[in-house]
């Protein structure tokens, strides 16, 4: 018999803290609290946002869990977390199903225990191998609105135990993660790749580096923001050899976990680790112009972004952070950069 490989180790975790809660409805707040019971490293994880959010798309797959609708959903940060989930109705008779020829490659269903709605899913993954037989690659989200009808029901399912050795694949499925290229420029011959996440500092900096040799900067990229934490994996696309690659960006929740994301993907794919470009942030947090308006990050928040920056800046951001104040990256124009050397202290 093999095992059951409906949820992950934490998922199982997760909803066994869950099966534990009064009532039906689970508040958001009550969520935080059993993550951070189940897995107090993830107090201090960057990601712990997207960690509870992949949890509870996994509870929701195997029907542990129904999510609420959209406009019930917490937006401040992202991604969106549901403000509750809905605990299922207990002591239901499940619902003989008919019997399905499975496909070799899912000889694996009938011993395993899956949930009713992972049932479906791999009934629909079956008919689809069995009418298929010799398909070209597509990236995975095509695949995923040719299976399912649904353009992003397989990132739905990456995350869950139905993907890994022995089970689905996305070799099986003849689908791929398109790589989006992120732009680059040409300004010396080195070896490190410099990151930027907005447009104008992007351009000041090739100009700056252009300018001078004295550095070891190859390719300077504009990560567009966001983009980044997908397009860091072109990273293995790129023509010229990167042995180190910086980031610099903005100072504030969002301009943090952008590259803290980005460093955990490449980390993954076995990518060069991305680190902070600290001489530019170090410049950033002496020139900055403090804007507030921003929302307030409580303070453990704000200890799991900061860890992806070097011990020496974390207390200035985390007082940003905490004091709901943004630094924007473009006070460190080309006008310091042409005139003062001192940024390039880790790119040399």
């Amino acid at each position: 018999m093999m095992a059951n490989t409906r949820l992950s180790r934490r998922g199982e975790r997760f909803a066994t803290a869950l099966r534990g809660c009064r009532g039906r409805r689970v508040p958001l707040v009550d969520l935080w609290a059993i993550l951070d019971r189940v897995d107090p490293a993830s107090r201090t994880d960057p990601n712990r946002r997207i960690i509870l959010a992949g949890l509870l798309e996994e509870l929701a797959e195997t029907e542990q869990i129904t999510l609420p609708s959209a406009r019930s959903y917490d937006r401040s940060e992202h991604p969106p977390l549901p403000k509750f989930v809905t605990l299922p109705v207990t002591g239901r008779a499940s619902t003989p199903r008919r019997q399905i020829v499975w496909h070799p490659a899912l000889s694996w269903v009938p011993e395993s225990r899956v949930a009713p709605s992972q049932h479906d899913r791999l009934a629909e993954i079956n008919a689809w191998l069995h009418s298929t037989p010799d398909p070209p690659p597509v990236p995975h989200r095509e695949r995923s609105l040719e299976i399912f009808g649904e353009e992003k029901v397989l990132d739905r399912l990456l995350a869950t135990g139905m993907f890994g050795p022995d089970r689905l694949t996305l070799e099986l499925l003849a689908a791929y993660r398109a790589t989006v290229r992120f732009t680059s420029e040409l300004v010396g011959g080195g070896d490190i790749l410099l990151v930027v996440e907005n447009s104008d500092t992007f351009d000041s900096l090739v100009h700056a580096l252009r300018s001078r040799s004295d550095h070891r900067v190859s390719l300077v990229a504009w990560g567009a923001g966001g983009a980044f934490e997908a397009s860091v994996l072109s990273i293995a696309r790129l023509d010229q050899a990167v042995n180190d690659v910086a980031y610099f960006g903005d100072v504030d929740a969002k301009g943090i976990k952008i590259p803290a994301n980005a460093a955990s993907l490449a980390a993954q794919h076995g990518l060069p680790t991305i680190r902070p470009a600290i001489g530019l942030y170090t410049a950033l947090l002496d020139r900055g112009r403090r804007r507030s308006g921003q929302k307030p990050v409580s303070p453990e928040v704000a200890e799991g972004l900061v860890g992806w920056l070097p011990p020496e800046h974390r207390d200035a951001v985390k007082s940003c952070l905490a004091s709901g104040v943004r630094l924007a990256q473009e006070a460190v124009g080309r006008d310091y950069l042409t005139t003062d050397e001192t940024w390039l202290s880790d790119l040399r």
